[in-house]
């Protein structure tokens, strides 16, 4: 059998195979409005120590259209050692532009969320190095642990979306986890997926 055919057969199980149907987390809104525990002037501190650890600093990203962008917006650009510097301005206008509020598309429409107006979304939580179970204890993380906890999130109707790193996999070379990861968050559940 020639390798096209297998690959052809492998790839139309994949697309066959479909994912639990598990029911939409349902929507959750936190009866407090956002900051409500601290005063102006606590909140004023926040966000006066936020502006004093972006402006100025040197951003660093990665392709030309980041700079282009940039650059265009206003921002000082270094595009041989490719850093940008943003001002106080430039930032506090980014900052208001962002909408209040917006939805966060899962692969499958009945599990997007919506985010803002103190809607609160739940999900696992991330960077683990161990796993535990009661087979083996306490061991170091590995590529099926990661896998089994992604199928986990996806049958968890209380969760709203999947993790991005729910355990390290210690099986997995460094430089291909966040590969591995994305692939198996967008093979393994439908909801939306927070991949860092």
């Amino acid at each position: 059998m020639a390798v096209d055919s297998i690959h052809a057969m492998r790839s139309a199980r994949r697309r066959t195979v479909a994912l639990p149907n598990t029911p939409a987390a349902r929507v959750l809104r936190n009866p407090r409005p956002p900051y409500a525990w601290l005063d102006a002037e606590g909140l004023e501190q926040i966000h006066a120590a936020s502006l004093v650890m972006a402006v100025g600093k040197s951003l660093e990203p990665i392709d030309d259209e980041a700079l282009a962008i940039w650059q265009a917006a206003g921002a000082r650009v270094d595009h041989a050692a490719r850093h940008v510097w943003i001002d106080r301005g430039l930032l506090l206008e980014s900052i208001a532009s962002a909408p209040p509020s917006f939805t966060w598309r899962a692969r499958n429409p009945a599990h997007d969320v919506f985010i803002g107006e103190n809607a609160i979304a739940f999900g696992p939580n991330g960077g683990m190095v161990f796993t535990h179970d009661l087979e083996f204890g306490r061991r170091p993380g590995v590529m099926a642990d990661f896998e089994a906890f992604l199928k986990l999130s996806q049958m968890t109707p209380a969760l709203h979306f999947a993790s991005w790193e729910q355990v390290t996999m210690h099986d997995v070379p460094v430089s291909e986890r966040h590969l591995r990861r994305l692939y198996a968050g967008m093979t393994l559940t439908d909801k939306p997926l927070m991949e860092a």
